[in-house]
């Protein structure tokens, strides 16, 4: 995701550098380094505003969550957002951080088999051919997950773009140490599915339009 730079980004994740982690080669990220605890940890990729990750983590006191982006203006809206969703719940923000990195780096931030859940939302489709291995479903980022989930972790994918939901499970084909658990291409006539979901910022505007929502659920076959 993409927004435009805001100047009051850079100052607001400072003051509020707490709630980032602070990944480097020599300390990789785990739920005693950064939060304190041994709660699992649920991972989304390209988080976007926010909403998801936020509530996600409201629900969920039992669980780290962290959202994870590449665009730093990105990320200070999308912290922002979850600061004021956890204190219009009068809650205090301990169980989500927010991480500025690229996710080809997966590998090098996070212990082997490290990671209990990971959400891909509305990822980048990058539709031009010559672009394929940039698609965060493609086999190279499967292999990373690979690595990094603990045994029997899951995936929950979601997108509007047929292209890409179409080209994931191509992808999962070459890859037999996936196994698909569930799959809808109209995630909205699905309530098996639908049952508690939380919608994104992208996914409520599509859905208002009438575009079908694409989600798959995977996991190691091992």
């Amino acid at each position: 995701m993409r927004l435009r730079n805001k100047p009051w980004t850079e100052k607001f994740l400072e003051i509020n550098k707490d709630k980032l982690i602070n990944w480097t080669e020599e300390n990789k990220i785990s739920s005693q380094a950064f939060f304190n605890n041994n709660k699992p940890i649920h991972l989304e990729i390209g988080c976007g505003k926010g909403n998801f990750i936020s509530t996600l983590a409201i629900n969920n006191s039992n669980i780290n969550f962290i959202g994870m982006e590449k665009e730093r203006t990105v990320v200070g809206v999308a912290l922002k957002k979850a600061i004021n969703i956890f204190q219009e719940a009068n809650l205090t923000m301990t169980n989500l951080k927010f991480l500025n990195k690229f996710a080809e780096k997966l590998t090098d931030m996070f212990e082997p088999k490290s990671i209990d859940q990971i959400y891909l939302n509305f990822s980048d489709p990058w539709p031009k051919s010559k672009h394929a291995k940039k698609r965060l479903t493609n086999v190279t980022f499967l292999d990373l997950y690979k690595v990094i989930l603990k045994p029997g972790g899951e995936i929950h994918m979601k997108t509007d773009n047929d292209g890409l939901f179409i080209s994931t499970l191509e992808q999962l084909e070459l890859r037999p140490e996936w196994i698909i658990m569930q799959k809808t291409t109209d995630l909205y006539d699905n309530p098996e599915m639908l049952e508690g979901n939380i919608p994104t910022e992208y996914e409520t505007r599509f859905n208002n339009m009438g575009k079908n929502i694409n989600k798959v659920i995977f996991k190691q076959n091992s």
